[in-house]
């Protein structure tokens, strides 16, 4: 195929060649007229400089010019480095005295465990104080991670913790395993070593499936959500401030020991397989100075069940600002409980009430048996000021438990209702009691939520 004459003469006619800018020589333009001080200055003011901005801005200092390449390896302290390569990003030498406060391993899955060692040998020598180690499988991690003295802070994901019978890290104060194999044997030697640890994490942990036991004398924050196959847990810490403490279908035995200051509290009790053999009245009663209360799932039922024969709590929470419930209101138990916490609550501020489904509807009670009961809990005229009803659907006993609060509080400054799309007029219908000039709608999980904002 030959090509056109047109064609072929446009082709024979040469490009003309690119003009190469070129850069204007020192003493022309407008970079003449402010002079350069930073690059005339010693290294050491520069070095002085950099060591009092963050590790990446200073980092990035170095990539300026070539005169500031060698700086990094200079510099007396690094606030953080990420391992995710062969070898670290800035070199960690011995002779160097350099202060490191993080170092972060998140290694792609073609780098072998034995670079994980030299890296985390290499910074035990410069001050580590937070290590935080994410792999791609439950490998285990060298012994000398639980032997770095300065060790305040370690983060462990999806890895084995080796078998340990004593380690070395008595400043740790804050442990977190998530998808961590781990043997009670060496949970033991890292509680009893770290005397100072304050916030305990545990998600989702293997190797501990027949049962898990904590004891400590100085955590205050502890987090647990249980592995699959776990079946018993056991915690004693008197000196508790915090916990949130989820169960498996497969639990069968939880025991918590009373901690007198503790002030927030989360329970998640899912429905056992078994007969789940859990008492939180003890640790509930000796909880005089919570803050904050959150039952969910069959912690209610539990409770309940606990306190069926006594008219009143034994306990009155008077810094208790926060509540929230999750219950099944075909349960005349679980109502009634209700009323006694609000009894037991004379400073409370927010309300939640979750109401689980249930295909039951003629619950055989009506508020009316419960309505007196109610009119003694002081804190729905003299605080309550925010409540928020999730999953309110058409029952009696919801209706009218709606229409009294709003009634009731006189310190009503918030509230909102969750629903169904076919709940619509009756939610309105119930909230019309006492309209607000602020009205808000939106979403809450996927359904609708109606919310009124009182002056």
């Amino acid at each position: 195929m030959t090509r056109p004459p047109a064609a072929a003469a446009a082709a024979a006619i040469p490009k003309p060649k690119r003009k190469r800018r070129r850069r204007p020589k020192a003493g022309k333009g407008a970079a003449a007229d402010s002079p350069d001080c930073f690059s005339n200055l010693p290294d050491d003011i520069v070095l002085a400089i950099a060591n009092r901005l963050p590790t990446r801005l200073a980092v990035t200092l170095s990539v300026l010019s070539r005169r500031f390449r060698h700086l990094p390896s200079l510099y007396a302290h690094l606030d953080s480095l990420r391992f995710s390569s062969a070898a670290s990003p800035v070199p960690l030498h011995a002779t160097q005295p350099k202060l490191l406060r993080r170092l972060d391993i998140v290694p792609p899955k073609r780098i072998k465990p034995s670079a994980i060692r030299h890296v985390i040998a290499a910074a035990a020598d410069h001050g580590l104080s937070e290590l935080s180690v994410r792999l791609h499988r439950r490998v285990c991690l060298p012994k000398s991670a639980f032997f770095i003295r300065s060790l305040t802070v370690l983060s462990l994901d999806t890895c084995g913790v080796p078998p340990l019978s004593t380690v070395a890290c008595a400043r740790l104060r804050t442990l977190k395993l998530h998808r961590v194999y781990i043997k009670q044997e060496a949970l033991n030697a890292i509680l009893s070593a770290a005397t100072g640890l304050q916030t305990l994490e545990m998600v989702f942990c293997t190797g501990l499936d027949a049962g898990c036991t904590v004891e400590s004398l100085s955590v205050r924050s502890f987090s647990f959500k249980p592995g699959t196959e776990q079946r018993e847990v056991t915690l004693r810490a008197t000196e508790l401030r915090a916990i949130t403490l989820h169960t498996r279908p497969k639990t069968r035995k939880v025991h918590l020991e009373p901690s007198p200051d503790v002030r927030k509290a989360y329970l998640h009790v899912a429905k056992s397989m078994e007969m789940l053999f859990f008492r939180m009245r003890p640790f509930l009663d000796a909880a005089t100075v919570l803050a904050s209360l959150t039952l969910r799932g069959f912690a209610m039922k539990l409770l309940a069940d606990e306190y069926k024969d006594i008219a009143k709590l034994p306990v009155t929470f008077q810094g208790l600002r926060i509540l929230s419930v999750s219950l099944d209101f075909s349960r005349e138990s679980e109502a009634v409980l209700l009323v006694k916490l609000l009894e037991s609550c004379p400073g409370l501020q927010q309300l939640t009430v979750s109401a689980a489904e249930n295909k039951k509807i003629d619950t055989g009670f009506s508020f009316a048996d419960h309505k007196k009961m109610l009119t003694k809990a002081s804190c729905l005229t003299k605080s309550l000021a925010q409540i928020k009803f999730l999953g309110f659907n058409s029952e009696e006993y919801l209706k009218d438990l709606l229409v009294f609060l709003l009634n009731r509080t006189d310190k009503l400054r918030k509230i909102g209702v969750q629903f169904q799309e076919s709940e619509e007029t009756v939610v309105k219908w119930a909230l019309s009691v006492r309209p607000a000039p602020i009205e808000k709608r939106s979403n809450l999980f996927s359904k609708p939520y109606l919310q009124l904002e009182y002056p």
